[in-house]
């Protein structure tokens, strides 16, 4: 919402997915599957759900060029991942447009989340371009004054990309895939055959706003819908934003109507309260459940200590919600667990591993993937290579003529490109030819493992027969480091996010030889931690007078009268009030996967914003501060309001939550600002404001 193969099913039945009917996986169900945005141990402890959906928003390339690898994403949001595949890069930008989808330029990432589904082999939903029907979306077909965009996302593009999308992902033969493009009028597919992802384990979600915004009728929800073939469960958002149930029900009635009319399963894949506590909205919502039998899946947006959507400040509507939702979800479905055993299997072994020069060796491979194998490569550390097409052999000799350990590395394709930088399934083993003293090229990392975010540091020692014309070292996460002639002796590089990631060391020497060696680095999510602060005047820690030294995550600090600098994993930051009420939480995040320091105002008396003015005033006074915070910093850094988050790298700015909304200035630098009301994300530069107003 804010903002992180193919073979057809045939259509099932509008009764097989009512509540107490057979579902798809065979056993009765018990009621909706209920899930969650944000952490889910923290919502267990709100609310007593033991949540079974647990949902992501990736960027466009996400998973494939940057961040944690699918593997990863995928295992942190288990037993059901809710993936939402949005068009923003990560630079927060669009890096793809409906049109751009619809006709192929984002294939290479579809085909990389078709592999990963395959790979995974259990029950996922996926969620592509959800809330179409909002201007605040990239990918929406209009803007918030009612005006069509743009032929590149009008509603007929969303359509064929979705179609497009949905097409790749459930995979099949390129014959197969091609011919459904073809019927579609949609460019073939750019690569080679996919594995098959079936419903019910792939359960892709078409999932609109219960009210359209804008609502023209052009912008109306229906208009984005890619036809019942390119779809396999319908949904529909809703949220409450003001007391007492003002939500769209009558758009969520709606949606599930058309769901039942396109003999599909209904979901709920986001809904939420804003900064209120509406008990009568959750009633609502759990009488929908009870009542609406094909809804199976209900997903509440969202659980973290520095949303407004978090139900901790809302008890009213968090009892209820443990009172009349938690008791009615649903148990884990067959189609969610594993299908069949893992057939993933990729080996190098030599036999034998040593002995004296001239050493014969015998690899034997062991090459089974879910995903088709159309070409192999295997560098064998000593300069030469064989590779192929299709699987490769079981057995392969070779003969290591001089004395030397070598590091032999096995790569297989799914898909073009043939190139060792676009290597996904890897892996490698060592030989010893005669005493093994010397290493043609030794690649070492340190260190191996570590918390996020951990600096590694990598090592190259070389000794061959000439020095080398360039070299890489593909990162795992992303990125690569390069450059021309030998690699320097110590590189480095910082990685942000948790995740095992395989480092690949490529030197292309003289007459096309070619040198790989293959490593490891697991990085853990980063502790808890604390930050360290230096006063200046009067600053309260959880109301005491601070005098300096360490703070943990999750403290209350007051700066209404002084100056605190903070040091943390992410930066340094130095924050005051000048006299105006400046208490706030010191929370950690993320950004984009990165991790980051967050800064949430909280408190303040806005019962002072509902004071009537004097009759006698002939002008009106200028909106009412109620708190406000002034920041300086340099490095990773959020602060946050009643209405808008401000997220910087290195400026000074102002926060201030006014009667009227929460007001973002910037002195210096510039600042990302993510408005709640509107929905969307504005670059704030030095010497303008924004102004989230309040609903």
């Amino acid at each position: 919402m804010r903002r992180i193969a193919f073979l057809l099913v045939a259509v099932v039945s509008a009764a097989s997915f009512a509540l107490g009917a057979a579902s798809a996986g065979g056993k009765k169900a018990s009621g909706p599957l209920l899930g969650i945005t944000g952490d889910l141990a923290r919502f267990q402890g709100q609310t007593g759900q033991a949540s079974l959906v647990d949902q992501a928003f990736l960027g466009w390339e996400q998973g494939r060029s940057y961040g944690s690898s699918f593997a990863v994403l995928f295992q942190t949001h288990a037993p059901i991942p809710m993936i939402h595949l949005g068009t923003k890069g990560r630079d927060g930008r669009e890096a793809i447009t409906p049109a751009g989808i619809a006709s192929g330029q984002g294939d290479a990432y579809l085909i990389a989340v078709n592999e990963a589904i395959a790979v995974w082999g259990k029950g996922i939903y996926i969620r592509p371009m959800a809330e179409m029907n909002s201007a605040a979306t990239a990918y929406s077909g209009y803007l918030a004054n009612g005006r069509p965009r743009d032929a590149a996302h009008s509603p007929a593009s969303y359509r064929k990309a979705f179609a497009r999308i949905y097409v790749i992902l459930h995979g099949g033969s390129a014959t197969a895939v091609d011919a459904k493009l073809q019927q579609l009028g949609l460019p073939q597919l750019k690569g080679g055959d996919l594995p098959v992802n079936p419903f019910p384990r792939l359960r892709i979600i078409w999932s609109p706003l219960a009210s359209d915004n804008p609502r023209v009728p052009g912008n109306a929800a229906a208009r984005y819908y890619p036809g019942a073939a390119y779809v396999d469960v319908d949904g529909g958002d809703i949220y409450d934003e003001r007391l007492t149930d003002t939500a769209p029900w009558q758009g969520l009635e709606h949606l599930y109507s058309l769901a039942r009319l396109h003999h599909k399963p209904f979901s709920v894949p986001e809904w939420g309260l804003f900064q209120i506590d509406d008990p009568a909205f959750v009633q609502h919502m759990c009488t929908f459940l009870k009542t609406h039998g094909a809804t199976e899946m209900a997903a509440f947006y969202e659980s973290r200590a520095a949303s407004i959507f978090d139900l901790e400040p809302k008890p009213q509507s968090r009892s209820v919600y443990r009172a009349c939702i938690t008791p009615i979800g649903g148990k884990l479905p067959d189609w969610a667990v594993v299908s069949q055993p893992s057939q993933i299997a990729l080996t190098l072994t030599p036999s034998p591993p040593s002995g004296p020069v001239p050493l014969n060796v015998q690899f034997s491979i062991v090459a089974q993937l879910s995903v088709p194998i159309v070409h192999w490569l295997l560098a064998f550390g000593d300069g030469t290579e064989t590779q192929g097409t299709r699987p490769p052999p079981a057995v392969f000799a070779h003969t290591y003529a001089q004395d030397a350990t070598y590091h032999a590395v096995l790569v297989v394709y799914p898909s073009p490109p043939f190139t060792p930088q676009a290597a996904r399934f890897l892996t490698s083993a060592d030989v010893t030819a005669g005493t093994g003293a010397t290493q043609p090229v030794a690649f070492t990392t340190t260190p191996t493992a570590g918390a996020a975010p951990l600096s590694v540091s990598f090592q190259t020692d070389l000794k061959l027969p000439a020095p080398p014309d360039s070299w890489q070292i593909v990162l795992g996460d992303g990125n690569t480091l390069q450059g021309t002639g030998p690699p320097p002796h110590f590189t480095g590089h910082t990685y942000a996010s948790a995740g095992t990631y395989r480092v690949l060391l490529i030197l292309n020497a003289p007459g096309g030889t070619q040198y790989l060696v293959l490593g490891n680095v697991a990085v853990a999510p980063p502790p808890a931690g604390k930050a360290t602060g230096k006063p200046t005047g009067t600053v309260l820690l959880n109301g005491r007078p601070f005098t300096g030294g360490p703070i943990s995550y999750g403290s209350k600090l007051d700066v209404t009268h002084g100056r605190l600098t903070l040091t943390t994993d992410t930066g340094t930051i130095t924050v005051f009030g000048k006299g105006v009420f400046a208490v706030f939480l010191l929370l950690r995040g993320t950004d984009n996967g990165k991790p980051i320091v967050e800064l949430r105002l909280t408190a303040g008396n806005f019962a002072a914003c509902n004071r009537k003015l004097s009759a006698v005033r002939a002008t009106k006074p200028p909106p009412k501060v109620i708190r406000q915070l002034w920041a300086k910093a340099k490095g990773h850094f959020r602060t946050r309001g009643r209405y808008a988050a401000a997220t910087v790298r290195g400026t000074v700015w102002l926060t201030a939550d006014r009667c009227d909304g929460t007001l973002t200035h910037v002195n210096q630098g510039t600042v990302q600002v993510s408005d709640f009301t509107l929905k969307r994300k504005f670059l704030v530069h030095a010497g303008t404001s924004h102004l989230a107003k309040k609903p």
